[in-house]
């Protein structure tokens, strides 16, 4: 009797174990490493490591010193003889850049200017830890949390396919993904990262750069408007659903010199006489702003304009424009360039119920999800 038992549970176990695996249990773990540059352009870094470790020349990469615990070494162009330096921590050692911390090695990397710029080599799976947080609030739905860390792993292993030979693939900042390293990682994206390993998006068995911005204001754009790329997963959907989003309407009021500065800075020098939309795109997108001036005039297009006086004020290219003396309105619709997953949209989606695959769908269409082999 008590064999028949010992006999009838492992069966029930291993039934169990295959339920749980074909119910998404998570897969092996497969290393793919990125290449993030985490600090651009610094005159000197702060570096901490709590732990064995060992710095390497960057070129050969033979071991120049060895220890532990490394207490507040400040690098500087003066510091490193050659061209750079590697940071190597070994197996639980933790790795801090300016008091904030890293997982993986670190590069310090003299430019043509004498100054420094930082890459964080990360297992693409850590890498996302230390995105989420930054790119989506931790306190939404599992859903859009796991649509999120699809997307956003695409997006960087797109990258690091076509950046190659290049000291980076990726940058820490908005013009690529946001990324904090370990100190940015919090419990339940770290988990929507897990509960989604190794997925990402492909459309004709090609992987292509899954965008995402927080609000398309009611319909995402063509990648063609901004960028060179045509392709059915990244051209317009109608959106309904991000109405809710705080920035689906928005308003800006600047001065005319505010204005004028920051075109100067970006090496457009003129005295603003006055604006004109030129064209706009499907989704009411500024694709040809003229700007009028005493001397001469500049064409831009929306989103370049935006991207100079800046993102956060200017949030999308959807906006009128109403001058009035000093002063100019800008009345916009959304906030970010406009194309692939809405990321509010996405939100009330997860609230209503649907599965992180189907707002996938629907905002990358024709688009399949895959793991990486």
């Amino acid at each position: 009797m008590i064999r028949k038992t010992i006999v009838l549970f492992f069966i029930v176990l291993l039934f169990f174990e295959h339920s749980l695996y074909a119910l998404g249990s998570l897969p092996p773990r497969k290393y793919i490493p990125v290449k993030v540059r985490v600090i651009n352009d610094a005159e000197d870094v702060l570096i901490r490591i709590k732990g064995l470790y060992k710095i390497a020349d960057f070129g050969n990469g033979n071991i120049l010193s060895e220890g532990k615990d490394l207490q507040g070494l400040s690098v500087s162009p003066g510091y490193i003889k050659g061209e750079g330096i590697k940071l190597l921590p070994e197996l639980g050692a933790r790795v801090y850049v300016n008091n904030r911390q890293f997982r993986g090695d670190i590069d310090i990397v003299k430019d043509k200017n004498n100054r420094l710029f930082i890459v964080n080599h990360v297992d693409l799976e850590q890498y996302l830890y230390g995105v989420l947080y930054h790119e989506i609030s931790h306190n939404w739905p599992v859903e859009v949390l796991k649509a999120q860390a699809i997307a956003a792993r695409t997006y960087a292993f797109y990258q690091k396919l076509v950046s190659k030979n290049k000291y980076y693939d990726l940058t820490a900042d908005v013009y690529s993904q946001v990324y904090g390293g370990r100190t940015s990682e919090k419990w339940r994206t770290t988990r929507a990262v897990d509960l989604t390993r190794g997925l990402v998006l492909t459309y004709e068995d090609k992987i292509f750069p899954a965008y995402f911005h927080a609000t398309c204001g009611g319909s995402t754009t063509d990648a063609l408007t901004l960028w060179n790329i045509d392709i059915a997963a990244l051209r317009a959907r109608i959106c309904d659903f991000c109405s809710i989003s705080p920035h689906y309407t928005w308003q800006k009021e600047l001065t005319i010199d505010n204005v004028q500065s920051m075109l100067k800075k970006a090496d457009y020098d003129i005295s603003i006489v006055s604006f004109e939309i030129m064209k706009r795109d499907n989704s009411g997108r500024i694709v040809d702003f003229l700007i009028k001036g005493k001397d001469k005039d500049i064409r831009l297009s929306g989103n370049k304009f935006r991207l100079i006086v800046g993102p956060n004020l200017i949030k999308s290219a959807n906006f009128e424009i109403d001058k009035k003396g000093k002063y100019v309105t800008f009345t916009g619709k959304g906030w970010g360039h406009g194309v692939g997953m809405c990321q509010w949209g996405a939100f009330n989606m997860a609230s209503q119920g649907w599965k992180a695959e189907d707002i996938l769908k629907y905002y990358y269409p024709g688009s399949e999800i895959i793991r990486i082999e």
